[in-house]
């Protein structure tokens, strides 16, 4: 698979990230770099879209970690959007079903509020 740059599109403060068919060793350094500018971005929240991925390899889940991490310490909430994609069993496999919300596809993921909203302590000083 050629390196590409992957498909953002925005929905106020949620962006939607479009993953391609395979995520493997080739790709998901490539795939994690990317996913980590967009969360440098300061979203609330970020889908990755993964209804049309149909492999996802131990890199891919490792760069879904990563950027959950990312998010998650600048208080956004990465999602998964995956439908029927094959991944959704690697996704139960791996135990990434634990940590991150996962929804049938992204409209589910936009419309469904955040279960914890971000904690800002300063707000409440």
């Amino acid at each position: 698979m050629t390196e590409q740059g992957l498909d953002v599109t925005w929905s106020g403060r949620h962006a939607i990230v479009t993953m391609p068919a395979e995520i493997d060793l080739i790709n998901a350094g490539s795939l994690g770099d990317q996913l980590s500018a967009v969360v440098s971005e300061s979203p609330d929240a970020v889908t990755v879209d993964m209804t049309a991925t149909t492999f996802c390899d131990s890199a891919g889940i490792r760069a879904l970690v990563r950027a959950h991490e990312q998010a998650a310490g600048s208080g956004a909430e990465l999602r998964l959007a995956v439908g029927d994609s094959p991944v959704r069993r690697i996704i139960q496999l791996t135990g990434l079903d634990q940590i991150l919300p996962i929804y049938h596809d992204v409209r589910q993921s936009l419309t469904t509020p955040r279960a914890r909203p971000a904690s800002n302590q300063e707000s409440s000083m």
